[in-house]
């Protein structure tokens, strides 16, 4: 058989023959039929010439040729199905074809043999418009395309989200372990320091310490009940137990977010052995919680070496008062002798006029007299020995114009060798203040002995001595000046 699937060889005299009701549906279906003989279009319903935008009769006898997109296109066909039926029975295909005006449509082509026993009888074609079809097909072929895009962009992007978790959770699984080897650490060196070391909650309650810590305030086990009985203990330099809201960890009642080398005693559980530490502490925030970390450092040795420089000081004060005495064994000799010289004196004269009777009144006076002078030379003995004996540096209430007073009188000799005048201007009724008399006489004597000392070489009338008191401001702070 010559042509393609178009072609049929169908005889004028038997298509003349076909029944009434086979013309009938040939031309009024709905659906696009042709009868093809020899790759020609012998006859096609109407709807065939609308698909295809013809008048009615103006295909007939057309060669099929008018529908390819091109002659190489038809020729092509023609040599690759113009065997097909001799085969087959039914060929189906889609394909492009061109209308009357141009444009281009798709459709489904089904074409089979009129009667298989006779091929030259021709071949009958179905044509369907399957254009909109294939637009909504080509539009999700496009959709889907543009839908592997998007999918192969979110797959990288996923990857590479994943990636970066896998990175960022090997990165904290890393950190985690850098985080517990340091806490390990931490952990030891918290329990190595050599200080004591306490973490308290804002209310003083101690939430963990340190061995050193345990250690130092004499305490086996760490248990809350320990931490309890703790503030009982702790005192300041002058004995009296530091209120509970006072302890150097307790910041808030301070208003402050650290201080520093507070220093405190501490007794022991059995209120015997003494220690003394110097504690620093500092507030921590942590997201809404807040803890107080103290450091208590052990001072008991230095200030053991304090109490014994301060022992040691005071030694040696008493031994310069000494050598100022030794110093003044000529003045002292000479206060000390006038005094006895006239108790005796006046003793001898007690003794002759014992002799007579009628002497007695002269000799009551003379013995009140000798009196005197002893009380006197008794009274310059007490002073030297309270000056030069070794002493408690406790501090009581004096009144600062008699301790001047008394320092001068140890001076009263070099006052009359070093021909001074002494101009006194002290306070009236001053107010008694706390100190240690013998060491503030102490400082007195050096500074009037000085001053004298320094005025020698001025002629004698120029020769003046100011020593005197003053408070200087409203708190009763007061000041002792002595000026040459």
């Amino acid at each position: 058989m010559k042509g393609d699937v178009f072609d049929v060889e169908l005889d004028d005299e038997q298509g003349e023959d076909a029944s009434v009701g086979y013309e009938a549906i040939f031309r009024n279906t709905p659906v696009a039929i042709c009868h093809l003989y020899n790759r020609r279009i012998r006859r096609c319903n109407r709807r065939y010439e609308e698909l295809f935008g013809y008048q009615p009769g103006e295909l007939d006898n057309q060669s099929v040729g008018v529908h390819y997109l091109s002659n190489d296109s038809f020729s092509t066909i023609g040599r690759k199905y113009g065997h097909f039926f001799e085969s087959h029975h039914t060929f189906k295909d889609e394909r492009p074809f061109v209308r009357k005006d141009g444009t281009l449509i798709w459709c489904i082509v089904t074409g089979t043999l009129l009667d298989p026993a006779n091929p030259k009888l021709g071949s009958i074609w179905v044509v369907q418009d399957i254009s909109e079809h294939k637009r909504i097909e080509e539009e999700l072929k496009a959709d889907v395309e543009k839908l592997e895009i998007v999918v192969q962009q979110r797959t990288v992007e996923l990857s590479r989200h994943v990636a970066s978790l896998e990175e960022e959770v090997a990165t904290r699984q890393r950190a985690e372990e850098a985080a517990n080897e340091n806490r390990e650490k931490y952990q030891k060196l918290f329990h190595m320091l050599p200080i004591g070391i306490s973490i308290t909650d804002p209310h003083g309650e101690i939430l963990e310490a340190n061995c050193q810590f345990a250690e130092m305030v004499g305490l086996r086990r760490a248990s809350p009940e320990n931490w309890r009985t703790l503030p009982l203990r702790f005192f300041l330099h002058d004995g009296t137990e530091i209120p509970r809201h006072r302890l150097p960890w307790q910041l808030r009642d301070f208003q402050k977010d650290s201080i520093n080398n507070i220093e405190i005693g501490m007794r022991d559980g059995k209120g015997r052995k003494l220690r003394w530490l110097s504690v620093s502490s500092s507030l921590i925030e942590r997201k809404d919680k807040q803890f107080v970390v103290a450091a208590f450092t052990d001072i008991t040795y230095r200030k053991r070496i304090e109490e014994l420089e301060r022992l040691r000081h005071a030694e040696l004060t008493r031994l310069g008062r000494i050598n100022s005495m030794a110093e003044m064994a000529a003045a002292l000799a000479h206060q000390m002798g006038q005094p006895l010289v006239s108790a005796v004196n006046y003793l001898n004269g007690c003794k002759l006029r014992l002799e007579r009777v009628d002497g007695v009144g002269e000799i009551s006076e003379s013995m009140g007299l000798a009196l005197k002078y002893l009380e006197q030379a008794g009274e310059i003995l007490r002073h030297v020995k309270d000056f030069v004996c070794k002493h408690k540096p406790d501090k009581e209430p004096e009144n600062i114009n008699e301790v001047i007073k008394d320092a001068l009188s140890f001076l009263n000799f070099e006052v009359r060798r070093h021909d001074v005048s002494v101009d006194l201007r002290l306070l009236q009724d001053p107010p008694l203040v706390p100190l240690c008399k013998v060491e503030i006489q102490q400082v007195l004597f050096n500074l009037m002995k000085n001053g004298m000392e320094a005025m020698t070489s001025l002629p004698p009338g120029a020769r003046k001595l100011v020593i005197g008191s003053e408070i200087i401001d409203a708190g009763g702070a007061m000041t002792v000046f002595v000026q040459d």
